[in-house]
């Protein structure tokens, strides 16, 4: 059976899509603030993943309904990368995002977030983004835009099987990755040893 093409806004929660916390100033890092802050300069390996240098702020700045559940995909809207990918909770320290991303929460009933998110990551959605995209110089995609983005749709039990898969293979690539460093130190210190 083929997939039906929904648009994003119609498989999401009643809370939908929002932009990340907007602060007044530049964030400053706070060494035993109560609350993590994802930025763009947090992405790591190609926008898959989120790096361990994230600022902690004070958690008085900020309510409780900022802070990020898993589950919760999170978009990078400005610049050229425009991709998803869904946020996992690592400890006990509530996390919020910055307004550099949307938050996007999709019902879970319709739709996997992991499935939605590689599919969001893939061509045919991002030469959506690029044939919709704002501005010249530094460009970004609107809310608007994106919850009319086409995702197509199988059923859940397809999503998962997907998203399982893609993470499996990203998880071999980053693996693979690691495997051939060492191999390169591996194989330096021998010759250098050799001399």
């Amino acid at each position: 059976m083929r997939s039906k093409i929904v648009k994003l806004k119609s498989i999401l929660t009643y809370q939908g899509l929002s932009s990340g916390y907007s602060f007044r100033s530049k964030i400053k890092h706070v060494h035993n603030g109560g609350v993590r802050v994802i930025q763009l300069k947090d992405f790591d390996d190609n926008y898959t993943s989120i790096g361990n240098d994230c600022y902690l702020i004070d958690s008085d700045i900020v309510k409780s309904k900022y802070y990020l559940k898993t589950g919760d995909m999170l978009f990078t809207s400005k610049g050229t990368n425009n991709f998803a990918l869904v946020f996992k909770s690592i400890d006990d320290i509530p996390t919020i995002a910055s307004s550099a991303l949307f938050v996007i929460k999709v019902d879970e009933t319709l739709a996997n977030p992991n499935f939605v998110a590689w599919y969001i990551n893939q061509s045919k959605v991002q030469n959506y983004f690029k044939t919709n995209e704002a501005g010249t110089y530094n460009t970004s995609i609107n809310k608007k835009t994106l919850e009319e983005a086409p995702i197509a749709l199988p059923s859940i039990e397809v999503q998962t099987k997907i998203a399982t898969i893609a993470d499996l293979h990203s998880q071999e690539k980053f693996l693979g990755n690691e495997i051939m460093e060492l191999q390169n130190m591996l194989v330096t210190s021998q010759l250098l040893n050799s001399l």
